[in-house]
C-alpha cells in the first residue's frame, strides 16, 4: 500500500513538473512572438552622435554639465550617450553596443541622462527584453523608448516657451560674475512663477522644463529642471539633486546644486519661492554649504560627490 502511495506521489511530482515546464515554454514562446511582432514593425540599429547638429528637431544635448554620467561605470557611460542620442533623435528603440548590462544599471542610466538632460524634456520610459528569472538585460537585443511628446510636439513647445527662457539667458549674460549670474536666475525664476498643483493630464508639463517656462504654474521639478537648463546655457556647472520618497511620493523633493569659484553651493529656489512674496525674493536656501543645507533637508539618494 506504501509502494503505491510512493508510486502516485512520484507521478503526481512527475506532473507537476512537466507542467511548470511546460507553462515555462509557453511564456517563453509568447514573449518571443510579441518581441519579434515588435522588431518587424521598426529597423532597430545602432545609434550614435549626429555629425551636423542641425539634423536634430529639437535640442542638440551639446554644452550640458554631465555630471551623473561622470559617476557611471565605463559600460553604463556607453549605454548613457547612446540613450541620451536615441532621445534627442526621436529613435523608437536602438540596440546598444554593450554586450550585457542588468536591469539596475540600465536604470541608473535612465536616471543619469534624465537628471543631466531637463532639455529632453520629451522622454516617458523604456522597455527592454531581458532574462525573466535573473533581471539581466542582454542588450544584443533592443531597447524599446517611449515618449510624452512626439518630434513634432516637442517642437512645437520648445517653440512657446523659448522666448521666456531666452529672455532669462540673455538677462544674465549681462552681468559678468557668474555669482551675479546665479542671483539673477534665481530672482527671475521666482518672479515668473507660482507653485501650484496639477491633475494627472498635467503631470508631462509639470515634471520638466516646460510648466516654468510655458505658463509659470510649476513644482520644484520645473524650477529645479528650468535653474538647471539655464545654468547649462550659461555655461555654469550646476546639478539637479533629488531625494526619492518611494513610499510617500508627495515627499519626493528636488533641488539644485551649482559651482561658484570652485566650491559647490546648495540652493533651492521651489523653497525660496514659496515664502518670496511681491518683490521680496527670500534667500533662505541660497548658496548654503552641506552642513547648513543638509539641517533643513534629507540627503539624496544619490551621494554627489564634490
Amino acid at each position: 500500500m506504501r509502494l503505491n502511495n510512493q508510486m502516485k506521489g512520484g507521478k503526481a511530482m512527475e506532473k507537476s513538473k512537466l507542467f511548470k515546464t511546460f507553462i515555462i515554454l509557453v511564456l517563453t514562446f509568447v514573449f518571443l512572438y510579441l518581441f519579434l511582432e515588435n522588431n518587424q514593425a521598426t529597423e532597430v540599429t545602432q545609434v550614435s552622435a549626429l555629425t551636423d547638429v542641425t539634423g536634430y528637431a529639437v535640442y542638440d544635448g551639446r554644452n550640458v554639465y554631465e555630471h551623473y554620467k561622470s559617476i557611471l561605470s565605463e559600460k553604463e557611460k556607453i549605454v548613457y550617450d547612446e540613450l541620451k542620442e536615441a532621445y534627442l533623435q526621436f529613435k523608437p528603440s536602438f540596440s546598444t553596443t554593450v554586450e550585457e548590462i542588468k536591469s539596475e544599471e540600465l536604470k541608473r542610466v535612465f536616471s543619469a541622462v534624465i537628471l543631466d538632460h531637463p532639455e529632453i524634456f520629451w522622454i516617458d520610459s523604456y522597455s527592454s527584453m531581458g532574462d525573466i528569472f535573473t533581471g539581466n538585460v542582454y542588450t544584443s537585443m533592443v531597447i524599446h523608448l517611449r515618449y510624452t511628446f512626439s518630434k513634432e510636439e516637442a517642437l512645437q513647445i520648445k517653440q512657446q516657451i523659448e522666448s521666456k527662457y531666452s529672455e532669462i539667458i540673455q538677462g544674465a549674460k549681462r552681468y559678468k560674475s557668474d555669482k551675479k549670474r546665479v542671483k539673477y536666475v534665481h530672482d527671475k525664476l521666482i518672479e515668473i512663477s507660482e507653485y501650484t498643483g496639477y491633475t494627472n493630464e498635467q503631470r508631462d508639463k509639470f515634471q520638466s522644463i516646460i510648466s516654468i517656462f510655458e505658463t509659470g504654474d510649476t513644482v520644484c521639478a520645473g524650477y529645479s529642471y528650468g535653474f538647471k537648463f539655464i545654468m547649462d546655457n550659461l555655461g555654469i556647472e550646476s546639478i539637479a539633486v533629488e531625494n526619492i520618497n518611494n513610499k510617500d511620493s508627495s515627499k519626493s523633493h528636488i533641488w539644485n546644486k551649482v559651482k561658484l569659484d570652485g566650491v559647490w553651493y546648495n540652493l533651492d529656489v521651489t523653497w525660496d519661492s514659496q515664502l518670496s512674496k511681491d518683490s521680496n525674493i527670500s534667500y533662505k536656501y541660497y548658496l548654503l554649504d552641506n552642513n547648513e543645507f543638509y539641517s533643513i533637508h534629507q540627503k539624496p539618494n544619490i551621494i554627489i560627490s564634490e
